[in-house]
């Protein structure tokens, strides 16, 4: 897309999971998120909406300009005593994969997360071929704590997963947290990409 681009986060609603029906036939986003459904797992439509409004999780839908809906971005499992919530996200729309604005909406809610929740810290697990996302996590500040070996099976083989982490300090060391928290807070959470960005 030639220009500026934009992402915009809002709250996840029943009408995008309709929406989302079509990502579980995508064999990209099957592999990269594991999701095998010959082995009759949950579907990723399935899995927003167990988690849609419940208080130990907050979901967004990712918007670009004019509104259109084209993926997902959550943090799950808020701990609210350790003050840590596990980040995922989804690209849904393949036409807008690899243009940074993964990296875009994992910034904006980085800084919801540590700057209106509070929280203290970010974790995630990705899969160890999902390169893209892997170089994603790393630029947005993420660094790698743990490999579980062999912890997936799909498809007739093992995987490994990456565990990665942010923590505050890190986060307020690599954005300067309060010049962060204003461009990303949720009363103005529509945020520019500029030429370049993440491969995500």
């Amino acid at each position: 897309m030639a220009g500026k681009q934009y992402v915009r986060l809002r709250p996840l609603t029943q009408k995008d999971l309709e929406a989302m029906a079509a990502w579980d036939g995508d064999e990209e986003i099957r592999f990269l998120l594991g999701l095998h459904l010959e082995e009759k797992e949950r579907t990723y439509r399935q899995h927003c909406e167990t988690l849609l409004g419940t208080p130990a999780n907050r979901l967004w839908a990712i918007e670009v300009t004019p509104d259109r809906f084209i993926g997902e971005v959550e943090l799950s499992q808020i701990t609210w005593r350790t003050k840590e919530a596990e980040l995922k996200i989804c690209i849904g729309d393949p036409g807008f994969r690899g243009q940074g604005l993964g990296g875009r909406a994992i910034e904006a809610v980085l800084a919801i997360a540590f700057n209106e929740l509070k929280l203290k810290r970010v974790y995630l697990r990705v899969y160890h071929y999902n390169r893209r996302a892997i170089r994603c996590y790393l630029r947005c500040g993420f660094k790698k704590e743990a490999v579980l070996r062999n912890r997936r099976r799909f498809s007739g083989q093992n995987y490994d997963v990456y565990l990665m982490y942010i923590d505050r300090d890190t986060y307020t060391r690599k954005t300067g947290g309060q010049e962060m928290a204003g461009r990303h807070s949720t009363s103005n959470w529509l945020t520019s990409l500029p030429g370049g960005g993440y491969n995500r």
